[in-house]
């Protein structure tokens, strides 16, 4: 081991670590650059919808946001007729600025997670938390001088080739797995999407109140603060320990080719039947997701029409129980039942708790009743991080990177296909069957518990592939052609003897 990859630590001067094992000591890692960086996705989600309806509404009607609220009370049948084509209109605007946002997302996702398996894990956290303060910025400016409703779609394109969300969570796992024994690896990952929905409901329930009290501009201008910061905290030397060493990394392999031909590797390995794996934990993660999303994309929405009429401030109260219940019953339903059962039924039990979700919702009539669905779902969220765990000891370290960006160019399809599919059927459905949307997600439900089921008649107990250490497909040999000289040169000694 060289100088310049090691560092002597002053209280033992003696003795030399290299960064990854620096990282391996520390308790606290990524997690703060999650809890950062959902407030401003979570925060342009809850505004969205409302912002739409208020700018459709005095638009097409010449109306505020009050009197729409207010005719949505009354229910009567010209307020009705008025509040079901703004929502129809909200919903189409919905559906454009998450077009403009997933399509360029399912290739910056792939690029940047192969990248950092050769440039670092910074390069897939720093890229999309500067393209959310340049969507933070074009929203304030929008909403702030009233500019027309398709400015906002600028916004959402430079955080599609940022990478966005998905594709800053994957580079945290990616560092979440460099750090953790696979034994730790589950809780840790389970902790991380906790954090997500924790944060993520306490700023529902922040940005609603401010929404209602403050307007638009001071929830948003919270989170581009808060993702500043998140931005200061991976940026500046020495706070975030960079896991991946550079200097070990041939100049040959960091290029965009070497990206591409590394994700080709990855599928093309398929000992013990790796590669069906792999495929089928992400088909897995990509129905599960298109599920949450889907719901997500119109619960807000949703929730403000009849017969909920939920203000902005209920609306946040609404969507940040479900998040909180759900990221308590991720965490400790996943610590519960990994004591007694396999990953495996883990997964099957978090699609059951996912379809009573969709089913109580569907019925529901009043909000007590929306509460009651979020508490029998609260379980729903246990399945991916048990998904991306598995996915993990299936795959060789060094493509860990590349494994994570295969899953966030699923997780951004499944979101952009919900977001594609859910809130146009909503919008055709809204006047006649408004609960039809979640009927649909009920039966896209069963679709996973087949997937686990698959798995688990073919590869119980993640019993498959187990990488070699010090192995990679990253070699200049593919790993068949390595089996195939071992193979010929242990044939040749028989012959001779």
């Amino acid at each position: 081991m060289t100088d310049s990859e090691t560092e002597v630590t002053p209280n033992s001067p003696s003795k030399s670590m290299s960064s990854l094992e620096r990282a391996q000591r520390r308790w606290v890692t990524v997690e703060p650059i999650i809890s950062l960086a959902v407030v401003g996705s979570i925060t342009i989600s809850l505004i969205r919808p409302f912002y739409l309806k208020g700018r459709l509404g005095e638009s097409m009607f010449n109306i505020t946001e009050q009197e729409e609220i207010a005719k949505c009370q009354a229910n009567n049948s010209d307020g009705g007729v008025i509040e079901d084509e703004i929502q129809a209109q909200a919903s189409l605007w919905l559906l454009y600025l998450s077009t403009a946002a997933k399509i360029p997302v399912v290739v910056s996702s792939i690029i940047l997670g192969t990248l950092s398996d050769r440039l670092g894990r910074k390069l897939c956290l720093v890229i999309p938390i500067f393209g959310f303060i340049c969507q933070e910025i074009v929203y304030i400016l929008s909403v702030y001088y009233k500019l027309p409703l398709p400015v906002l779609l600028v916004g959402d394109v430079i955080q599609g080739l940022s990478g966005g969300y998905m594709s800053l969570f994957a580079g945290c796992l990616s560092y979440i797995t460099d750090v953790t024994s696979e034994k730790q690896r589950t809780m840790r990952i389970a902790v991380a999407e906790m954090l997500m929905l924790l944060i993520g409901g306490i700023v529902q329930v922040s940005s609603g109140y401010m929404l209602r009290d403050l307007g638009p501009i001071p929830p948003l201008a919270m989170a581009l603060g808060l993702n500043v910061l998140c931005l200061m905290y991976v940026a500046i030397p020495g706070i975030l320990i960079d896991t991946v060493d550079r200097k070990t990394i041939s100049e040959h392999r960091k290029g965009f080719k070497e990206a591409g031909m590394s994700v080709v590797k990855l599928l093309k390995f398929n000992e013990n039947g790796r590669r069906w794996q792999m495929l089928l934990l992400d088909f897995f993660l990509f129905f599960v997701l298109l599920n949450v999303n889907g719901a997500m994309s119109i619960y807000i929405l949703y929730g403000s029409a009849e017969p909920f009429c939920w203000s902005a401030a209920t609306a946040g109260l609404v969507a940040a129980f479900g998040l909180i219940a759900g990221s308590i019953g991720m965490v400790a339903g996943t610590k519960l039942f990994s004591c007694c059962l396999d990953e495996y039924w883990i997964m099957q039990i978090s699609c059951l708790s996912s379809l009573a979700f969709d089913v109580v919702m569907g019925v529901s009539q009043s909000t007590a009743l929306v509460f009651v669905g979020n508490a029998l779902g609260a379980l729903r969220g246990m399945g991916t991080p048990v998904a991306r765990s598995v996915l993990s000891t299936i795959v060789d370290p060094s493509e860990i990177g590349a494994a994570f960006s295969i899953v966030a160019c699923m997780d951004t399809i499944s979101s952009f296909s919900a977001t594609l599919m859910i809130p146009s059927i909503y919008a055709a459905t809204v006047s006649y069957m408004p609960p039809l949307i979640f009927y649909v997600l009920s039966g896209l439900s069963f679709i996973p518990n087949v997937i686990v089921l698959i798995l688990q008649i073919h590869w119980p107990r993640r019993r498959g592939y187990e990488p070699i250490k010090g192995s990679s497909t990253y070699d200049d040999c593919s790993a068949e052609e390595d089996w195939k000289q071992n193979h010929t040169t242990s044939m040749s000694i028989l012959e001779t003897e």
